[in-house]
């Protein structure tokens, strides 16, 4: 007799499409099912779309995961989980041939006529039974968690961590066991209505020391371990699961969250507690970072240390608070008003949302002014594996801050010293022998206000060298493909993962090199100029429509004429898929 692992499918690389109304579960199954192939030993990414309303509208959620190391979603899903039909009508265009749908439904006949003959469906009732066997139709997102187990040939055994992770010691052990009652009934379920050929059999590998996070969370766990011990923000997605991830876990570290009424005071909270000593942060989106520009200048004026973490979502206004865009990159760079220095770090992954978030807030000491960590929703919101440098040591910097002895030996203090590297000596208020003025009016060298010309220049001068000084320790750019090749690509933040793999899918056909840039003020222009050297053509690869990321490199590197130069720009509130580069770069190379 044939074994049911021979009647199977095998896989290296698969993706599953969860589909239903906002409500539905859709966000938190995909989580449970993405964790779960993470434990399996899987590379496992995630790719959500939700509405901005709470209820009613269409949501979906794509888990893929493979066997090597993937960034990104794919164009296609493989199964579709439908916790309505109205999601097959939305989802069948999307689906790639020979996939596998379970919809959550009892009606056959009316599911037949909703799919093409080139994908399977089975009715799989999950919500009636749910409310039947445990009185709660929200158990139908276990159910379903069982059912896909099936499907993919998963043992139950990782589920079970998970759920006792989750629920153990918020919900305690009776809701823990009937999560995993469901599970199981899911599974049986499964056992009896699935057919044996369209199960996927997926290896079980080891999980190694890895982790599955949110960009948000990578921010907030390199926050937590930079020394952070004061966060004050105001909820706004995408930004919020930063300081919810921070605000029970700071408590243990003699740390406080605090959420407070609008963004020009979270960002003014948090200046004032860096003058005070505390490593400090706030975070933001859309409009709450119009709102913390006066507030940032002010942290440039008073060369106060501070971090700030931007999640950029559509715009303008509201825009659409749930999607994902780079339009805000120029923002930070040149907004606010008057001229002073700050950094700007955007991170590609989820490592360096937490190496870029430890290294902020030590720029932010040593440099002495407002670090910004820009990313987008879709790096921000969506879970990613990873391997994570937590066995490693960092070190906490606090730069040119004195201690009682050392001020006595400088008196009298200067707060705002001219010094050859712009960056002057700094105290914690109450400091013997340190007491100075921090104003936000222009200023001589101890703080008092003045509007000497003469003053004025030095001043400026003074903390416009700071950049400088500070160059050679922020993050270059990082370069891949092949060093030979004529076409280069340039992108920032979550455009790494659909370019490298859209490069590895091309790596036979045109010879190209990418460089990723991690730095956005103060621009790398010496790495940039450097690596486009040879190169023929150029293509500018953005999340946005007017070129931001084209326009800063066209302000800041003296490009060669002769360049054929192309912007690959993406405006509607999707990220970039690899298929989509793919594509456009065999387009713009023939």
């Amino acid at each position: 007799m044939e074994k049911e692992e021979e009647k199977g499918k095998r896989a290296e690389d698969i993706s599953i499409l969860i589909g239903g109304k906002a409500g539905d579960g859709v966000l938190f199954t995909g989580n449970i099912l993405a964790r779960l192939l993470k434990r399996y030993g899987w590379w496992s990414v995630t790719y959500r779309d939700f509405p901005s309303n709470i209820r009613g509208e269409g949501t979906q959620y794509v888990v893929r995961a493979a066997l090597s190391r993937i960034e990104n979603r794919r164009e296609g899903a493989d199964i579709l989980l439908a916790f309505d039909c109205e999601a097959i009508k939305k989802h069948i265009p999307h689906l790639n041939e020979g996939a596998f749908i379970l919809c959550d439904s009892a009606d056959v006949t009316a599911l037949k006529s909703l799919v093409s003959p080139k994908v399977t469906s089975i009715a799989f009732p999950l919500r009636q039974p749910a409310r039947e066997k445990f009185g709660k139709e929200l158990y139908k997102n276990m159910m379903a968690i069982g059912a896909i187990s099936y499907l993919l040939g998963l043992e139950i055994s990782p589920v079970e961590t998970i759920i006792k992770d989750l629920f153990l010691e918020r919900k305690g052990q009776n809701v823990v066991e009937l999560n995993l009652k469901a599970i199981d009934f899911g599974f049986e379920l499964g056992q009896k209505l699935i057919p044996a050929d369209q199960r996927w059999f997926l290896r079980r590998l080891d999980d190694d020391e890895r982790l599955i996070l949110m960009g948000d969370e990578a921010i907030a766990l390199g926050a937590l371990a930079g020394g952070c011990r004061f966060f004050a923000a105001y909820p706004i997605c995408p930004a919020s699961e930063i300081w919810q991830w921070l605000a029970p876990r700071i408590r243990d570290f003699g740390g406080v969250v605090l959420q407070v009424e609008d963004e020009l005071a979270a960002l003014n909270m948090a200046i004032g507690a860096a003058f005070a000593g505390a490593r400090a942060m706030t975070s933001t989106s859309g409009p709450g970072a119009s709102l913390m520009m006066e507030a940032f200048s002010l942290a440039g004026m008073t060369e106060v240390p501070v971090v700030i973490a931007h999640v950029q979502r559509v715009g303008p206004s509201t825009g659409l608070p749930t999607k994902t865009q780079q339009g805000d990159l120029l923002q930070w760079i040149f907004g606010s008003h008057g001229e002073f220095p700050r950094i700007v770090l955007a991170p590609g992954n989820v490592e360096e949302c937490f190496t870029f978030t430890l290294a902020a807030f030590n720029l932010a000491e040593k440099f002495q002014g407002p670090v910004v960590i820009l990313i987008d929703l879709d790096l921000g919101q969506n879970l990613r594996t990873a391997p994570f440098p937590l066995a490693e040591t960092w070190t906490i910097d606090r730069g040119k801050l004195l201690s009682a002895q050392e001020v006595a030996q400088k008196l009298p203090y200067k707060r705002y010293l001219i010094t050859e590297d712009g960056i002057s000596p700094r105290v914690i208020p109450g400091t013997p022998g340190g007491i100075h003025l921090a104003e936000s009016l222009e200023h001589d060298e101890s703080g008092l206000r003045s509007e000497d010309p003469h003053v004025r220049e030095k001043m400026m001068e003074k903390r416009m060298r700071k950049l400088l000084s500070i160059e050679a320790e922020l993050p270059s750019p990082r370069i891949y493909g092949q060093p030979e090749a004529r076409t280069a690509i340039i992108g920032v933040g979550s455009t790494r993962g659909p370019i490298l793999e859209a490069i590895n899918l091309l790596e036979r056909e045109i010879k190209i090199r990418f460089l990723q840039v991690r730095t956005l003020w103060p621009f790398p222009s010496k790495e940039v100029s450097e690596f486009l050297k040879g190169v023929h053509q150029l293509i500018v690869v953005e999340n946005n429509f007017s070129g931001q990321l084209l326009t800063l490199l066209r302000s800041q590197v003296n490009l060669d004429p002769g360049m054929k130069l192309e912007s690959l720009r993406k405006y509607s509130p999707d990220n970039f898929t690899p298929e989509e580069i793919y594509r456009s770069l065999k387009e713009i190379c023939q």
